[in-house]
């Protein structure tokens, strides 16, 4: 599984590609650390899964996840945020973001989502 994360900090990205790298299922990771950075990897990529942080500079981050989501409907979207407010919470839902994860405290959780993610593609 290609895998592109969307993040402005690169000690998250660095803390990300570690678990991400765990899944055998992975065959590679991309960066981007802009909204503009990603929307040129997609144009460039066919990605399974897209790690977006929520809190881009410049509020690029729900413009990005519409994008991201007309591009490709079967792409596996994992959202990421610290805090969420509700109006954003609903903003992801309406726009077809697959899983919402605290970017501080949900990490555990990314290997299995990659795993449940990669068995459902093969059936």
């Amino acid at each position: 599984m290609l895998v592109l994360i969307v993040n402005n900090s690169i000690r998250i990205i660095e803390r990300l590609e570690e678990i991400i790298s765990e899944s055998p299922s992975i065959t590679a990771i991309h960066r981007a650390y802009s909204y503009e950075e990603a929307k040129v990897l997609f144009k460039r990529n066919r990605y399974d899964i897209a790690l977006v942080d929520i809190a881009l500079w410049k509020n690029e981050s729900i413009q990005l996840l519409k994008d991201i989501r007309k591009t490709d409907e079967r792409l596996c979207i994992i959202a990421l945020f610290t805090p969420m407010d509700n109006c954003i919470y609903e903003q992801c839902k309406s726009i077809g973001v697959d899983f919402l994860l605290d970017k501080y405290y949900d990490f555990e959780k990314l290997g299995g989502l990659l795993e449940m993610h990669h068995l459902n593609d093969k059936t």
